[in-house]
């Protein structure tokens, strides 16, 4: 009697073993067929980008923001400094949006406040009537940005930076430039290279036939340039900036793009015992050492900000605290039923 039982029990051991088999090479031909047919797989994670030297992960930010979003921090003694790097790879969880006021003036956190954002950083200069760098929000122009500077008596015209972000017809990112940017016939368009403008000589204004039309659906300007093609070029001079650069170390906000995929914004405090500031091109470095193959330099000094899911984590340098700003950049979470375009 027990000997039957045992063959029974060894029968059905071996055929579950065999089902199970079954299930697997059933799945996995399954997954085959799916791949050849074109069936959209379940992305797989890829792990955050390890931490430059001198840089650590800002574990207790992780929980609120999607794995693809990681912040990154920097802390030096002597002299002190204290910087923040948020890593975003484009992996449909988020999308950049590039936001200002319906009127006036709003801080960093009140703007991505209001947009529920995970992250948000200040971005383009501005005076009181609002924004003098280019923005497009939602694919329509909604700030040219200045066209002249006057600089020692001459009118000089100036094609500023720019980040902008593209999608497709289903409202999936699509890719991402910085480039120098002038309005022909209200249209926006990319440029190459800034006008070659130099002190008290200016630059012929650019023609049409040096540019592209630029098709952004979320741009955001600033200036100067600081990375193109992985290393740094820091047009300050070409695109006419004043007392921004020269080797002062100022409170910094830039932007960037990686090879592999990732935003990266890049905010320094300074002008405070806590933290030094930064140069134009230790800012331009700090980019770099997170694989930055563009960026470009935004609003600094008082209007510095970083906003992490709810919470202003960088310290403002004005006395009165953090600066009403024209426009931010932000990366919202992406919304699954957005309507196509």
């Amino acid at each position: 009697m027990a000997a039957a039982v045992a063959r029974l029990h060894h029968h059905a051991m071996r055929a579950c073993t065999l089902a199970v088999l079954a299930l697997a090479c059933c799945a996995g031909a399954h997954a085959a067929r799916a791949q050849e047919a074109g069936t959209p797989q379940a992305p797989q994670q890829a792990a955050p980008p390890a931490a430059p030297k001198g840089w650590t992960v800002r574990t207790d930010l992780q929980a609120s923001l999607p794995r693809a979003v990681v912040v990154y921090e920097r802390v030096e003694a002597k002299p002190p400094l204290r910087a923040f790097l948020v890593s975003a790879r484009f992996d449909g969880t988020w999308r950049p949006e590039a936001s200002q006021p319906a009127r006036g003036l709003l801080t960093t956190s009140q703007q991505a406040g209001a947009l529920g954002a995970l992250v948000a950083v200040n971005a383009g200069y501005f005076v009181a009537s609002g924004s003098v760098s280019a923005v497009v929000d939602e694919g329509v122009l909604v700030a040219k940005g200045a066209a002249t500077v006057k600089r020692e008596a001459h009118a000089h015209p100036v094609a500023r930076a720019a980040i902008g972000f593209a999608e497709d017809e289903h409202g999936a990112h699509a890719g991402v430039d910085c480039a120098w940017t002038w309005c022909f016939d209200d249209a926006l368009f990319a440029l190459d290279a800034p006008a070659a403008n130099a002190p008290g000589k200016p630059a012929p204004a650019p023609q049409r036939s040096q540019g592209r039309p630029w098709r952004a659906q979320e741009l955001l300007g600033g200036g100067p340039m600081l990375v193109e093609k992985g290393l740094v070029r820091i047009t300050e001079a070409e695109e006419c900036f004043e007392g921004i650069g020269g080797g002062a170390r100022h409170p910094r906000t830039a932007a960037g793009w990686t090879k592999d995929g990732r935003l990266l914004l890049l905010v320094v405090e300074g002008r405070s015992k806590a933290s030094r500031g930064a140069t134009l091109a230790e800012t331009a470095q700090m980019l770099l050492e997170h694989g930055a193959e563009e960026a470009l330099n935004l609003d600094g000094g008082g209007s510095t900000t970083l906003w992490v899911a709810g919470t202003r984590i960088s310290q403002p340098s004005d006395e009165k605290g953090e600066r009403p700003v024209a426009s931010i950049l932000a990366l919202v979470p992406q919304v699954k039923d957005r309507p196509a375009k």
